[in-house]
């Protein structure tokens, strides 16, 4: 590493994450305003200083659910004091730009307290609305394939079982674990254990994807604040990110955006990915947490559906890898996905006693990704 960046990394802040928050996922009744105030409300509890930053992630409310100038109106229905306040939105890693930007402007000193919110209200249009809002966000480039997320995703899984010698059944392993992880999970949109039975039965969505490897259209919410002056047990300790120029082609193996994210956010940590004890990575697609883990260096190339299948990913195994159900079970609302999986990884850090925790949120179709580790001091 070269000392100037050896210089800019001593100069950083210590920034600490204070009240971690989760709404339930699924189906809710309520406004993305609501929803959020809510939210942000329980996090607020027992935060004894002010909020002089409020940054707030939600991919399409417009649309969705025809809401405004959000951001402002959230900060006067929580009666915040003049905080400044904006708005994020990288697609589905909305969420994660969110928490990087208030990180990134605490840093620069001239705040002190962030609060964080990501939230997005899906379930009030249909699938095939959703297709289309989502859809928008892929390149021109991904769209002359004539593709959509889905069959995007299917081509990439498709292409990974060939490549590396996989069948179905290999997939339905990831699947499995993400459904056992949800269905412990209170705030999980799908808590339900699956059986191969039920996998290989399963409506296929775009061949070999099915029910079972695809996120569902969910709601939901999550919040935390990020302080320079209070000190908690967690920590940030690197952040990466990564833009893919020209979009990842639907046939690749690796996100070239992902992979540029995960470095950075080694290096700005001063860690190896052998240092990681736990991680939540992107899963929309089940075939997308075994990309993950190897772009990550979490496992190698080709091997990280052998390494699911042998038990070292599950909550009990030596690398937990999306023991909240991952986006796959516990749900995908979009502007609130990538700040959820920094609310849980934890929630597991504390109880499985993980000191150095990954998240991995994907923007687009592997475009504007994030990386994020955090460190546990008991």
């Amino acid at each position: 590493m070269s000392l100037p960046i050896l210089l800019l990394i001593s100069q950083m802040k210590s920034i600490f994450i204070h009240n971690p928050t989760l709404s339930k996922f699924g189906k809710s009744l309520f406004s993305v305003r609501e929803l959020s105030v809510n939210t942000a409300k329980k996090t607020l509890e027992n935060f004894q200083e002010s909020i002089d930053l409020l940054v707030f992630s939600s991919f399409s409310p417009e649309v969705y659910t025809k809401e405004f100038n959000l951001p402002s109106k959230i900060a006067g229905d929580l009666f915040l004091d003049n905080p400044y306040t904006l708005r994020t939105e990288t697609a589905s890693s909305s969420g994660a730009c969110a928490f990087h930007l208030a990180y990134y402007l605490l840093q620069s000193g001239h705040f002190k307290n962030a609060l964080v919110i990501g939230t997005e209200i899906m379930t009030g249009l249909g699938r095939e609305e959703n297709n289309l809002i989502l859809g928008s966000v892929l390149s021109e480039n991904q769209m002359n394939y004539s593709t959509s997320m889905a069959q995007g995703a299917a081509l990439i899984c498709r292409r990974y079982m060939h490549e590396f010698n996989y069948t179905k059944k290999d997939l339905f392993f990831i699947s499995e674990k993400l459904h056992a992880n949800g269905a412990l999970n209170e705030n999980a949109h799908i808590r339900k254990r699956i059986t191969w039975e039920d996998y290989s039965k399963a409506p296929i969505f775009s061949s070999p994807l099915g029910l079972y490897d695809i996120s569902p259209l969910s709601d939901g919410s999550a919040s935390l604040i990020l302080s320079v002056t209070q000190k908690s047990e967690f920590r940030v300790k690197g952040l990466g990110h990564g833009i893919s120029r020209f979009f990842n082609p639907p046939y690749s193996l690796s996100f070239e955006a992902s992979i540029k994210a995960f470095i950075q956010a080694y290096n700005n940590s001063n860690i190896k990915p052998s240092d990681i004890d736990i991680a939540e990575l992107h899963d929309a697609f089940t075939i997308f947490e075994a990309i993950g883990m190897e772009d990550g260096g979490l496992a190698e190339k080709g091997k990280a559906l052998d390494i699911i299948k042998s038990g070292i990913t599950h909550s009990s195994g030596s690398l937990p890898i999306n023991a909240s159900g991952g986006l796959k079970s516990r749900g995908h609302p979009i502007g609130a996905s990538g700040l959820a999986q920094i609310v849980e990884i934890q929630t597991h850090m504390k109880k499985l006693n993980k000191h150095i925790g990954l998240t991995h949120s994907i923007g687009g179709l592997a475009t504007n990704n994030f990386v994020t580790i955090i460190e546990y001091a008991t």
